[in-house]
């Protein structure tokens, strides 16, 4: 049966285009059982063995965001393994189970009544988070149940979705192949849901209200620009349309070839000034995809991914091995290992760090590491003795004073010496460098630079900082996009600094990826820009227009 045209509004996302026929999926609630708790122990490991496979189920969607879209994207479910844990809403959901609830109901309606509050504060940004709230609450449901709950269909053709929400985990586990784009009647332009579907560029339409379910099969036009979705168009609707459909897809395809056409051409402005296109990754999976853009080097390795993913410390030759593994893969070109930057948001149990009450400004970073010179050493052991294999070179996070990166230095040469005498080949000249992510080590660059080759700017936390905004608060986490002017001052007083000692000076933070802003960092005299795999083709491709 073919029912009358139709046409629904809601806000575009991407910009782009798609057409197809619609298939609805159901996910308004979580599934919950309504039988009371006979045993309330046993409910309560139930919940313990439910939130543990949880953990680990988000870390593995982290994982799969990480090689398909870059780790800014995929900090989104670090969030959601720290709402995992988070007590209050873990004491909220043990409470209803000791009053009688069983495990899933209590689940359902402790988020529920999260969600909701969230919703009822009018917030636009807190009000996104409630999906992020479903989401750890559905993932919770799921392990309960042994359930890999997904929205493909048994046949195989591809299709518009159409459901009330998305989670950030059904989001980030479509099927590009199967999927032509997705409409929710929820949802707001900030949300993580969005976020994502920018980020994996799928045409998609938020807040666009209740879709009538008899549209189930029908052929419908999305057009994200406009944020229309266009059910049972008329032929000419559909020859306009598709008109400006090849059109938009010719300048992409344009664009992308011309992108492949400079990917191993040095990236230089118009001045002259040659910028190094280096990547930003989380563990040896990511390398051969960041090869494969173009990447001259490695500008961040985040090397916590060997500990957070662990239940105890690993060693100097489990961590020896993947350096050494990831130096070769990179065939000569740099590879920049921030030492361990556990703390504030990034936590291992086996750590036993204490709770405290403002971990972003507490002990995280190189101060833990020269807390624990046991744990550190074994850190600067393995990445001195990889460095025999490749081009290896050494970053310590949240420097702030120059007699943080003075004992860093010690611990390197006294680990240096142990390695001499066991007779252990190292690169003698290994580059060390420092972040410059705090307020303080951009101010003190001057001194700092005497000690160092060279900084790259850690922009996330440098912003958080400056600004005092916290990042992981989204009622203020968008102040941290609207005022760049204060960020990119201490950026230019650093790269005067360590140039004037002869170093060089490089970004990995997200504003790396801002093409709004290379211009500005190409006229600062910036040597290296790292950025997730995604967004490099895109950089490249903006420093080649720079003056």
């Amino acid at each position: 049966m073919t029912f009358k045209r139709r046409v629904y509004k809601g806000i575009g996302i991407t910009g782009r285009k798609s057409s197809g026929r619609l298939h609805f999926i159901n996910n308004k609630s979580i599934d919950s059982s309504d039988k009371t708790a006979i045993n309330v122990g046993a409910e309560l490991i139930k919940l313990e063995n439910a939130r543990k496979k949880a953990i680990e189920n988000v870390w593995t969607i982290e994982k799969n965001a990480r090689e398909k879209i870059g780790h800014s994207e995929a900090q989104i479910f670090e969030i959601h393994a720290m709402l995992l844990e988070d007590e209050d809403l873990n004491d909220a959901i043990e409470n209803k189970i000791k009053g009688g609830k069983s495990v899933e109901k209590a689940i359902n309606e402790a988020s529920e009544e999260y969600a909701s509050m969230l919703l009822d504060i009018g917030d636009e940004y807190l009000s996104a988070r409630a999906s992020d709230i479903r989401d750890i609450a559905s993932q919770l449901i799921n392990a309960l149940c042994d359930n890999t709950k997904n929205s493909k269909k048994t046949d195989t053709e591809p299709y518009i979705l159409v459901a009330n929400d998305l989670t950030p985990s059904q989001t980030v586990m479509l099927d590009k192949e199967q999927i032509l784009g997705f409409v929710t009647a929820l949802g707001t332009p900030s949300s993580h849901t969005a976020i994502l579907a920018r980020a994996m560029n799928i045409p998609a339409i938020v807040g666009a209200g209740e879709i009538d379910k008899l549209y189930d099969g029908s052929f419908c036009l999305l057009d994200s620009l406009k944020g229309e979705i266009i059910i049972n168009p008329t032929e000419e609707e559909i020859e306009e349309f598709n008109k400006e459909k090849d059109k938009q897809s010719k300048i992409a395809i344009e664009h992308e070839r011309y992108l492949r056409s400079i990917m191993n051409k040095p990236a230089v402005t118009g001045s002259g000034h040659k910028i190094m296109i280096y990547a930003n990754v989380g563990d040896v999976t990511e390398i051969e995809p960041a090869l494969s853009n173009g990447c001259e080097g490695i500008g961040l390795l985040r090397s916590e991914f060997l500990y957070l993913s662990k239940s105890t410390y690993p060693t100097e030759a489990q961590l020896f091995s993947v350096y050494k593994d990831i130096a070769e893969k990179m065939d000569g070109r740099r590879v920049i290992i921030r030492t361990l930057d556990i703390g504030a948001d990034k936590k291992a149990d086996y750590f036993n760090l204490e709770n405290e009450e403002n971990p972003a400004l507490g002990l995280r970073g190189i101060r833990l590491c020269l807390e624990r010179t046991d744990v550190f050493k074994t850190q600067i052991r393995a990445i001195l003795r990889a460095s025999y294999y490749g081009r290896v070179a050494i970053m310590i996070p949240m420097i702030c004073c120059e007699d943080e990166i003075i004992k860093t230095k010690e611990l390197i040469e006294k680990c240096k010496a142990e390695l001499r005498n066991e007779s252990l080949m190292f690169d003698e000249k290994i580059e060390i460098g420092i972040m410059i992510e705090t307020p303080a080590s951009a101010i003190m660059s001057d001194r700092l630079s005497k000690h160092v080759n060279f900084f790259s700017v850690g922009t996330n936390d440098l912003a958080q900082y400056t600004l005092a905004v916290d990042r992981q608060n989204s009622k203020v986490s968008n102040l941290c996009e609207q005022n760049y002017e204060p960020i990119l001052r201490l950026i230019e007083m650093s790269a005067k600094a360590i140039k004037k000692k002869g170093g060089w000076i490089g970004i990995c933070g997200e504003m790396a990826a801002d093409l709004s802003l290379t211009q500005s960092f190409a006229s600062m005299g910036i040597d290296e820009l790292s950025v997730s795999t995604p967004y490099l083709l895109g950089v490249r491709g903006k420093v080649s227009e720079c003056k």
